[in-house]
């Protein structure tokens, strides 16, 4: 949908709270601000279920004694950080909470291949500080935001399924300003949001898609046998 359409569709929707159409419900005033604020809202919904349309990411490359870089961002949520050195297979690096540097690094402690990260903000910290320059060492792949004020063309990277949830949440919005009762769109909004989560989740059909282990599951293999105390053997 185009803005003007997802304009056309919240007027249509609170006609009957509202028929002003002129500086109380303006196409280039209050209104824009409204589907902004609903746009965040909706990408913030579907983030859990949709990260292939809003997916972004940067590479970095290091600089010997530099531990810091920062990334353009705005960074919603990290997906990964993954080794991306050329002629090798990628390979995650693990993120650690940066309470945890101490149990990865000594205080100035460097390498050439530094395999964990933390981040304060938008910026990438690795440890222990590289020792040397290496370009595009590392990929931050990552969940980004759609723009702050939506293109007169429509969403950016939200697909057209989920183009509706942004006026119903806009029409919910406008209803709580006008002191009216927001449920009946929050309940249309409720429902599309739950019919595009059912559709998205078998969007891949080659093969069922799952959540999987964390990275340190996933690298960890315990070869012992496990012991049960409570059972006799």
């Amino acid at each position: 949908m185009t803005r003007a359409e997802i304009i056309t569709t919240i007027r249509g929707l609170t006609n009957e709270n509202s028929t002003d159409s002129g500086a109380l419900l303006s196409d280039s005033g209050n209104l824009l601000e409204f589907i902004n604020d609903a746009q965040e809202q909706v990408v913030a919904d579907v983030m859990p279920f949709m990260r292939d349309h809003l997916m972004g990411s940067e590479t970095v490359t290091l600089i010997a004694g530099t531990a810091n870089y920062a990334l353009t961002g705005p960074l919603w949520q990290v997906y990964k950080v993954e080794i991306a050195t050329t002629g090798d297979a990628p390979r995650e690096i693990d993120i650690i909470d940066q309470y945890e540097k101490p149990f990865h690094a000594y205080t100035g402690d460097t390498t050439a291949e530094p395999l964990a990260c933390y981040f304060i903000g938008d910026t990438i910290y690795f440890v222990p500080t590289p020792s040397a320059a290496a370009t595009t060492y590392a990929r931050v792949w990552f969940v980004k935001p759609e723009a702050v004020s939506m293109a007169v063309g429509g969403p950016t990277l939200l697909p057209p399924v989920a183009h509706r949830l942004i006026a119903y949440q806009a029409a919910s919005l406008i209803a709580v300003m006008m002191g009216k009762d927001p449920s009946p769109y929050q309940l249309l909004y409720a429902q599309k949001l739950q019919a595009v989560q059912r559709v998205w989740a078998g969007r891949y059909q080659q093969r069922p898609r799952f959540v999987k282990d964390s990275i340190i599951d996933r690298g960890a293999i315990d070869s012992r046998l496990r012991v049960d105390n409570d059972k006799d053997w």
